[in-house]
């Protein structure tokens, strides 16, 4: 169960975790974040935020890391949260997400592609 949302750099570590689409480490979840961004400790302080409010689970353990898996997909936290990270504004509409999304440069030219074709799909 969710306890409650995540901050914006819980969730660029729950974005990489996602995208890892396998159990992660703390170790690969900094390097893919940039080892410069924030130290090892950091990482750790957000994964273990994100373990207790429920967002990641741990699966098992390799060599003397344990791994992580998310517990909700993004499509299940977007629902959630109503996107409202990603424009400030709580309670945002989906046009306000995918708006936000765009203007961040945060969509590719495949994205919007598959975002027309399901518009048209469910019109």
């Amino acid at each position: 169960m969710l306890i409650r949302d995540v901050s914006a750099a819980e969730l660029e570590v729950m974005i990489k975790i996602w995208e890892a689409e396998k159990p992660i480490t703390i170790k690969d979840i900094w390097e893919a974040i940039g080892e410069n961004k924030w130290t090892y400790q950091t990482v750790q302080t957000f994964v273990n935020r994100l373990h207790m409010k429920g967002f990641i689970d741990m699966v098992g353990k390799r060599v003397r890391s344990f791994e992580y898996v998310p517990c909700v997909t993004r499509a299940q936290y977007l629902a959630l949260t109503k996107g409202h990270l990603f424009n400030g504004e709580p309670g945002a509409c989906v046009s306000d997400l995918v708006k936000a999304l765009y203007a961040n440069g945060n969509m590719t030219d495949k994205d919007i592609e598959e975002i027309s074709a399901w518009i048209s799909e469910i019109k």
